[in-house]
Formats: C-alpha cells, sequence, structure tokens
C-alpha cells in the first residue's frame, strides 16, 4: 500500500451462500487495499465473484450470503466480518438494526454504486430532476428549490444539459442515462464509488465518453474507484492497479497500464481474446471448458481443469498468498508465464486477405423500411413527418462464403435490415434479390422456400431456445415443421451432424441436456446448431456474442469462420464492436441512422476509413485517452435525436461538416472497386486524419 490514507480494505475475505442443502463458496480470502483517489478494476468471467465482492463492500447481498472469514474496513472502520453477517437487513435483533443504522452514514456520502442497467435503476414513473432531487432532500434535509440547484450543477458536470432534468428516462439515450445514474451516485460526493460494468449494453463512442468521465471526475471530485467488469481494456483505462478474479479467488494483481502482460495463464488468455483494432490481425483463443461450480471448496488450483500448462504440482494445496513477481504485481501460480512471451497464448498473424467469389447470393437494391411514429417518444423523424425512418435506401451485396460485417450503433437499423434481409419483414420500398430471384413477401409459397435457405442466430442464447426442450428437441424443431417429409433416422443424422458442425462434442453428452445446464456459449452453439440443421446457404449473427463473457466470444468467431471455410456458408455478422468485425469478416459495411455510410474490404474499412463516424468507432475501441475528441471534436458524442435533417444525417455529430453537410445528401465517393464512403469531404478526411496515438 501506498502512504495515501487506505479508504477501503478488504482482508482475507470469504463468503458463502446457501441454496437450499447446498452451499455456494463466492468468495475465498478475497484480500485487496485502496487508497485516497486511487482506482482498482475488478475483471472476470460470470460468476468469479466480483459482484458478490461488489455487494459485499456495499452491504447489500441477499438473506442467504455469509461471511464466513476476514472483514471489511472503510475508513478504518470495521463495516462487514464474521460476526455481523452479510446482509445487514434491518430484522429483530437489535444489534443488526445498530448496525444498520450505522451504514446508513456511510451509503451514499461514504460510499455509493453505480449499477449496471441504467434502464433498471431508474424508475419510470418520475422525472430525471425528482430522483436526483430527492437524494438531497431526504438525505440532506435541504429545500426543493436548493435541490433543484444542486441537482442542475451535477448533471451540467456529468456533460447534460438542463433541460434533462425535467425529463423522463425513457426520452433519454442509454448513454444519457448512465450519466444520470453516475451522477446520482456522486451526488453527496463519497470517497468511494463503485462501478459495476458501467457501461454494459452501451454503443462504443458512448462507452469510450462514459470511461473518460468516470477519469475526470474521479479527479475532480477526489474520489476512489472500484471499476467492475469482464471487459479487461476498460478496466485497464479506468484503473491504477486490477485484481483477477477467477473461482471466488484473486489469482493476479496488476498494475493496470500493464494488464495485457499478465502472467497468470487466466489473465493473459482473457487479455488476448479480445480481437484488437492497434495490432497485427492474430487469431485470438477461448478459454476452453467452464469455471468450477464452487459447491465444493477446492484444493489445488481453480484453474487446473482449463489450463494448458498445468503439472501434477498444481494440484497441491492452493495458497492464499499471492506470489510477488515485480513492483505492484502478484499472481496465484506456480508456473507464471515468462514475461513478455506473448506468443504462448496468441496465435498466429491472419493473413491479409482471402480469396472470395463473384456469385451473388444477396442483393439488396434501395432498401427502405418505415415506420409510424409512435406519440410521446423522442424518435428519428424524417423530415419533420410521423415516419421514422429506420432503413433508408441501402444497396447490399453478400456473395457465396464470405463474413459481410454490418456494423453500427443502437438505432442505426442494423437488424431492421437484417429481418428484411432473412423474410421476417417486409421492406417499405426496395428489392431483395435471393440467388437471382425476387423475394415478395406476398408470394407466401416462394418466401417458406427461401426463408430455408436463410437462418438467423440472435443476441440472447438465453431467450432465443425454449427452457422446456432438450438439446436435440431445439434443434430438430426447424426440421419436424419444415421437412415433413424425410424419416425420423434421416431427422436424427441432421441434428447430430449440425451439433458436430456447432462443435458441441461428444454429441451424445449434449443431446439429453436442457437449457439450464448449459453455459452461455454452449447455448449460443445450441442456437446455432438449430440455424445449421436447415442446411442454409447464409447465416445471419444478430450480435451473436454480445451477451456472451469475453472468454467465450473468440469461441463462437472462430466458429463463424469455421463454417464459413468448411461449409462455403454465407454469414451476414451484425454487430456495434468494429474489433470483432475486423477479426471475423472478408468485407465491412458501416450504417448510421438508416444508411450505410462506409463500405468495403476489411483492411480498407480498418486502415483506410473515409467517413467519419467509421474513423469514431475505430479511435472510441482503441481507446487511446482523449484521441476521438482531439481527432472528431466533441461533437461526436452529441448521440440525441436531431429532427428536420435535409442533408447529411451524421451532420449534427460531424466536426468537419459545412453548410452543403447540412442541406444536400451527400453522393457515394468510390475509391476502388470495392471501397466507397457516403460523405462531401471523404477524400479530404481520409488524407488528414491519423489514427496514431503519438
Amino acid at each position: 500500500m501506498s502512504s495515501r490514507e487506505s479508504v477501503l480494505s478488504v482482508e482475507d475475505f470469504s463468503i458463502e451462500y446457501t441454496l437450499g442443502n447446498k452451499r455456494i463458496y463466492a468468495l475465498s480470502n478475497v484480500s485487496l487495499t485502496l487508497g485516497e483517489n486511487e482506482s482498482i478494476g475488478i475483471v472476470g468471467e460470470s460468476g468469479c465473484g466480483k459482484s458478490t465482492l461488489a455487494m459485499a463492500i456495499a452491504h447489500i447481498l441477499p438473506l442467504n450470503a455469509r461471511v464466513t472469514s476476514g472483514r471489511i474496513l472503510f475508513r478504518g472502520q470495521v463495516i462487514a466480518d464474521t460476526e455481523m453477517g452479510a446482509s445487514f437487513s434491518i430484522r429483530n435483533n437489535p444489534r443488526e438494526r445498530k448496525i444498520e443504522n450505522q451504514l446508513k452514514l456511510v451509503r451514499w456520502k461514504g460510499i455509493s454504486v453505480v449499477f449496471q442497467g441504467a434502464l433498471d435503476s431508474l424508475n419510470p414513473l418520475h422525472t430525471v430532476g425528482t430522483q436526483i432531487s430527492d437524494i438531497f432532500i431526504y438525505k440532506e434535509n435541504l429545500p426543493p428549490e436548493e435541490s433543484r440547484k444542486k441537482s442542475i450543477e451535477l448533471l451540467k458536470a456529468m456533460g447534460l444539459d438542463e433541460w434533462v432534468y425535467d425529463v423522463y428516462p425513457h426520452q433519454l439515450s442509454g448513454g444519457m442515462k448512465q450519466r444520470v445514474i453516475i451522477a446520482m451516485a456522486l451526488s453527496l460526493r463519497p470517497s468511494l464509488v463503485i462501478a459495476d460494468e458501467p457501461t454494459t449494453s452501451l454503443d462504443v463512442i458512448t462507452q469510450y465518453k462514459i470511461i473518460e468521465e468516470l477519469v475526470r471526475l474521479r479527479e475532480s471530485f477526489g474520489i476512489s474507484l472500484v471499476s467492475i467488469s469482464h471487459d479487461i481494456s476498460l478496466v485497464s483505462r479506468l484503473s491504477d492497479k486490477v485484481a483477477v478474479m477467477y473461482a471466488g479467488r484473486i489469482v493476479e494483481r496488476i498494475p493496470g497500464s500493464t494488464i495485457s502482460l499478465g502472467r497468470h495463464p487466466y489473465t493473459h488468455i482473457l487479455a488476448n481474446s479480445i480481437p484488437r483494432l492497434d495490432s497485427e490481425l492474430y487469431e485470438i483463443k477461448s478459454i476452453r471448458g467452464a469455471p468450477p461450480m464452487l459447491t465444493e471448496q477446492i484444493r489445488g488450483c481453480p484453474f487446473f481443469e482449463r489450463c494448458d500448462w498445468r503439472t501434477e504440482e498444481c494440484r497441491e494445496p492452493y495458497s492464499k498468498e499471492l506470489r510477488e513477481i515485480g513492483k505492484g504485481h502478484e499472481v496465484a501460480c506456480i508456473h507464471p508465464l515468462m514475461e513478455g512471451n506473448a506468443s504462448q497464448t496468441t496465435g498466429t498473424i491472419i493473413k491479409e486477405t482471402r480469396p472470395v467469389s463473384s456469385e451473388v447470393i444477396i442483393e439488396t437494391r434501395g432498401l427502405t423500411k418505415l415506420f409510424q411514429k409512435q406519440s410521446g417518444i423522442r424518435e428519428v423523424t424524417h423530415r419533420g413527418s410521423n415516419l421514422i425512418v429506420a432503413v433508408n435506401n441501402v444497396d447490399l451485396e453478400i456473395r457465396k462464403g464470405e463474413i459481410v460485417a454490418l456494423v453500427g450503433e443502437t438505432g442505426s437499423g442494423k437488424t431492421t435490415l437484417s429481418r428484411m434481409i432473412g423474410l421476417l419483414e417486409a421492406p417499405t420500398n426496395g428489392r431483395i434479390m435471393i440467388m437471382d430471384e425476387e423475394a415478395d413477401l406476398v408470394d407466401k409459397k416462394k418466401i417458406k422456400r427461401l426463408r430455408k435457405d436463410i437462418q438467423t442466430i440472435f443476441q440472447d442464447p438465453f431467450q432465443s431456445i425454449n427452457p422446456r426442450f432438450s438439446v436435440y428437441d431445439v434443434v430438430s424443431e426447424p426440421l419436424i415443421i419444415n421437412r415433413k417429409d424425410i424419416s425420423e433416422e434421416e431427422r436424427e443424422r441432421l441434428v447430430f451432424r449440425a451439433l458436430e458442425e456447432a462443435e458441441l462434442t461428444p454429441v451424445n453428452e449434449y443431446v439429453d441436456k436442457y437449457p439450464h445446464q448449459l453455459s452461455g456459449g454452449q447455448r449460443q452453439r445450441v442456437s446455432i446448431a438449430r440455424a445449421l440443421v436447415m442446411e442454409p446457404k447464409v447465416l445471419i449473427a444478430d450480435e451473436p456474442i454480445s451477451m456472451l463473457d469475453v472468454s467465450l466470444r473468440a469461441g463462437i468467431l472462430n466458429l463463424l469462420k469455421k463454417l464459413r471455410d468448411q461449409l462455403g456458408i454465407s454469414i451476414l455478422y451484425i454487430t456495434h464492436d468494429i474489433g470483432s468485425a475486423r477479426y471475423v469478416s472478408d468485407r465491412i459495411y458501416v450504417m448510421y441512422k438508416g444508411k450505410i455510410v462506409e463500405g468495403g474490404l476489411r483492411d480498407e474499412i480498418i486502415r483506410e476509413s473515409s467517413h467519419p463516424y467509421t474513423m469514431a468507432l475505430i479511435l472510441a475501441s482503441i481507446g487511446i485517452e482523449g484521441r476521438v475528441s482531439e481527432v472528431l471534436g466533441e461533437r461526436i458524442f452529441k448521440t440525441e435525436d436531431v429532427e428536420n435533417i435535409r442533408g447529411c444525417n451524421f451532420s449534427p455529430r460531424c466536426k468537419f461538416a459545412k453548410e452543403i453537410c447540412r442541406t444536400e445528401d451527400p453522393h457515394q465517393v468510390n475509391f476502388s472497386d470495392s471501397h466507397f464512403a457516403r460523405c462531401h469531404f471523404a477524400s479530404e478526411i481520409k488524407k488528414s486524419v491519423s489514427y496514431s496515438g503519438k
């Protein structure tokens, strides 16, 4: 610990949950310290214990949790130990009521929490201002007028305009809602803020801005910060130091700036399982297997079963003391990876390009989709009308045996476009050609036949398959509905083959399981097998990795590439993550508010991007501090909807916009046979912008 006073100290802390007659050993001998104005990141997969630790610090654990060893101190005062229990709810016990009263003084003023889901954290029935003002009224006994004044000051400190005070949560974008949550957490100037997955479900540009805001506010408010995430790149940008958790234990402590050099095998694989834009394109690897269930106490290394460098020595009783291997760097591994040898866990460099067939499988021309505007909701409108233009005059091609990525923020029209391509939604205007045959949704027989060739993998593997069906039933259902002519033996053969193609092997171990018995990655593979069983020519993968842990994403991305290479399937890969688009795709289309603004080969888009929006996505993904604002200006973070846009719909957010951009829609500028952008100044911008962080 440095000379700074310890704000938070967690000492040999263990927690277990009771579920019926079972025990879950959620935390085991966790120790960490946090000083004044210091930040620590806690990173790990789902179920590793990071949120349990956060809830213990904030005293919001469920009633079935119990502290079994150690203690937590806040500014030297014990706030959790084995005598106090864990949840600190007001019960009949006078001692617990006394503890609860003491903790009321700590919450908000001492410790506050930025919760994961902005949608769930704000009350939809009350205005933003009411929800912030109530904190001052009930915690500080301030009169309403002074509470309003303080609330507006707080919103402005978060970069939000005064009008936000008077609106309801549903009238704000996801990023604006998250800033409101942060403002509420900072309202009483706490000395410790816990940010639990603060950027989950936010678009990459908004994520970048939230991280910048948290860094700035930490410095200006003088707070100590605990940031919790499964995303190593995020916590490294937010944190002075990082604690990597696995199976309820801290397996590595490391300075945030050197997290990519982690020497525990788990840390290193996590750091190298994320496709990057600021380096050569490497093959990424997933972690095999799944984390232990924690229903029994683990004697040896908890990562043993998944580790490629294990030895019999790793089975020996596990020491709770981490081994120091450098300044501020400790690891719980008897065989730490050699320093700087990234090749131990990273794959081979991927060749620049691969040959793509000239045969077009799907083609759209002038595809447009309009929706009726809902009254009372702030929506993007078209020239002041009451119509929402979800997709606007889109031309797109998907060729045989290629992966085409469609990249854009939430609300860009990606999913609506994919539903039209998948023949699940009728276009308002335009044409869809499937293998030179026009798809007309009025012709039901033709559409039913064509739909068999286009199958969709949905975003959420937890909701896209029936929880009451076994794996066999889930995968065989499309055959039962659409292939009534085949025998039961043939159906079984196709199901088993699809499961093998989705890498759920040995198949016999999976066919009788139910969704709740599978991990998130395994469920998504079941969804993929369900799509493959119809032997389609095209797969539409709609955000297939966004709901998965970082460690599982690489496996799904590699599987999509394998299906393309081995089966010759064409894939439309939809994502907000341009890093994963670079890794998995042959070509990329970038979409903004219903329009394709840039398209080209993978390397053309990443290395020679020519539209400011594409540049913003790339720079935000790289994450160099202040770089997005420096290159593209603060206007890029303006995400609220603007009506009556006559020209380029990106102009309200564009640093380079001039009068022509506001009045005239840009034409397509071609840079090669494959690369184009729709921007009045694409050629000039392409020459003037550098991605270098230097």
